[in-house]
């Protein structure tokens, strides 16, 4: 930037509508940018600052960065963005966005949407729905599975050298407020699951899980537009950062779901993402060390910022994430419409783990075998096509692989057969087996089951209605009246 020209005097101008020809624009500061919100459109102006982990300081780093974040959030955002223009010196000296002039500066240009669009206001708000978190990981995992793969990156040098930089934006922040830097604790638990860990991180980026993502995938960035849940404000200033496991970047939505307090919320995420992704059970081993490191970012960047009070809650949310945890395994068997899957969704975030504890459902399984959506009905053919004991199966393996990653389980089924529960109850190699038995009046279970609305079962009133109870279950399963309150139900199963 030419040394006559302060940022200041751009951000006057751009605030005052003076550059744009509007009224006087609404100016927000972020971590990294200025934001300044017209009618129809917002102009990202990049702060002329020096990070540790990204130079902004020259006129020529923010252009190459405004063009960088335009191109990698057309492919998640087309609408939202518009275009990158220049922040131009006119000949009788006025401060414009675009036309004819010396280019001082740049900015993007995005459409604008409501205020209260962001789905961190609407969480702070108490209205973040589990429809808006299956649609907004729906949303990241059809943009994952369009990535191609970078084999280069993504090794365990790579996580050790952002490791390396967060401690060096935490002391740097410490020590401009007079502080020593106050995480070791936290980065020598990092150190320690990453080395434990290398093996299946490097065996992950031979199989094709190291992507250019979106790389800073918080609620604050995933906005509603035009009636669609949309990801956008992807990392652009260093490609590096955003290239890697792709767990490493769903992870930031499911840490930022926790540190909210939205545990049953990062539990439905995680498993929506599991499901949608095709990722296999073993990643799940990954799970507790990304999330935490993604807390550490944002412990660091709270340091930075002067926040000592949300770096500490992001610093002992990372400590508890990386807290071992005992797997164990839980099934839910019941005739169609005795509650099943609704108390495993309540049961499933209150168990050890990351995240709770991973679904396994057997209606979900047999839709992902038969190509299809969840909801979509299947034909007497195709079910025929997924047999019951094909799809037992799958679950039983499911169940192990899981398990073996450290996660706790919860398998989902009528388990009506005496061959599927002997299977799942040895799923677990020797951990303890809960089982738990759902028994309610048939006028009952059909009422719920013609009730359903957009669930992933196939069953009618009229299946239910036959269906008959098993004549003999083993001492490793608990009858329990399903009739009752779901909750009163989870708290008997918990407190037990």
């Amino acid at each position: 930037m030419p040394k006559d020209i302060d940022q200041q005097v751009i951000v006057r101008a751009l605030e005052s509508g003076a550059a744009t020809g509007e009224e006087p624009l609404k100016r927000i500061d972020t971590h990294m940018s200025h934001l300044f919100l017209g009618e129809t459109r917002v102009y990202k102006l990049k702060q002329n600052r020096r990070h540790p982990f990204a130079d902004m300081s020259t006129t020529e780093a923010r252009r190459l960065s405004c063009e960088a974040e335009l191109a990698v959030n057309k492919a998640l955002a087309p609408d939202l963005y518009e275009a990158v223009l220049p922040v131009v010196r006119a000949a009788d000296g006025a401060i414009r966005v675009g036309g004819d002039g010396e280019a001082i500066d740049w900015v993007v240009s995005m459409r604008r949407f409501p205020d209260g669009a962001l789905l961190d206001e609407i969480a702070r708000a108490g209205r973040l729905t589990p429809e808006l978190v299956d649609e907004a990981v729906g949303a990241v995992a059809a943009f994952h599975a369009g990535l191609p793969s970078h084999p280069d990156t993504g090794h365990v040098a790579d996580y050790r050298k952002i490791i390396e930089g967060l401690r060096r934006t935490e002391a740097e922040g410490a020590a401009a407020l007079g502080l020593q830097p106050g995480s070791a604790r936290l980065f020598a638990a990092l150190e320690q699951e990453l080395a434990r860990l290398s093996p299946l991180i490097e065996a992950r980026r031979r199989d094709g899980w190291v992507r250019r993502g979106h790389g800073d995938l918080h609620l604050r960035n995933i906005c509603l537009f035009q009636g669609r849940v949309t990801p956008f404000d992807a990392l652009e200033f260093d490609p590096a950062l955003a290239t890697a496991d792709l767990i490493y970047d769903a992870a930031f939505l499911f840490m930022d779901l926790r540190a909210r307090g939205l545990d049953a919320l990062a539990n439905l995420a995680m498993n929506r993402y599991w499901d949608a992704s095709g990722q296999p059970e073993a990643a799940l081993a990954v799970l507790p060390l990304f999330m935490a490191l993604r807390a550490a970012v944002r412990m660091a960047v709270a340091v930075e910022s002067g926040d000592l009070a949300q770096a500490a809650r992001y610093r002992e949310l990372g400590e508890t994430l990386l807290r071992p945890s005992p797997p164990r395994l839980l099934a839910i068997g019941g005739l169609s419409g005795t509650g099943k899957s609704t108390l495993a969704r309540a049961l499933a975030p209150r168990l050890p783990g990351p995240c709770g504890a991973r679904l396994l459902r057997t209606d979900l399984l047999r839709k992902a075998l038969a190509g299809v959506e969840p909801t979509a009905r299947l034909s007497d053919e195709a079910y025929r096509r997924v047999g019951r004991e094909t799809v037992y199966k799958v679950q039983t393996r499911h169940a192990r692989e899981a398990l073996a990653a450290g996660a706790c389980v919860i398998a989902d089924a009528t388990f009506r057969e005496d061959g599927p529960r002997a299977e799942i109850e040895a799923a677990g190699g020797g951990l303890p087996f809960i089982g738990l038995w759902l028994q309610a009046p048939m006028e009952v279970r059909v009422s719920r089951v013609a009730a359903r609305q957009g669930d992933a079962s196939d069953a009618t009133p009229e299946i239910a209605a036959t269906q008959v109870e098993p004549q003999h279950l083993s001492p490793a399963w608990r009858v329990l009246d399903a009739s009752q309150d779901v909750e009163a139900l989870a708290a008997e199963i918990l407190e037990a």
